[in-house]
């Protein structure tokens, strides 16, 4: 199945009528869909050459797209009563976690 932008933003709790982010969303969803055919040495296309992801890998895309979002630089951040920190290589971490079951040995 191919992640479309509506998916993308469905997952990122973005409201699809929101379109203000459309365009910038549309290029890191190709973006973060070639790193992880990239890090998975895999196309992901079906029998008939068509892309099809599975979820796993479509959550992984997701959460490569809102790393590309967040300043990864911050230790960590607050705001009023909000507070939010980052770890270094915690997202990353969380994305190759995910997509190891679909990573193809590439044999040299």
């Amino acid at each position: 199945m191919l992640m479309t932008l509506d998916e993308l933003k469905i997952r990122l709790k973005i409201p699809i009528e929101d379109t203000s982010q459309d365009a910038y969303l549309q290029v890191a969803l190709e973006d973060a869909i070639d790193q992880v055919q990239t890090y998975c040495n895999n196309q992901f296309l079906d029998e008939n050459g068509v892309l099809s992801l599975p979820p796993a890998v479509k959550q992984a895309i997701a959460k490569l797209v809102k790393a590309y979002q967040e300043n990864s630089n911050v230790a960590s951040q607050s705001l009023g009563d909000m507070s939010k920190s980052f770890f270094e290589g915690g997202t990353m971490n969380e994305v190759n976690r995910i997509l190891a079951p679909y990573r193809k040995v590439r044999f040299i």
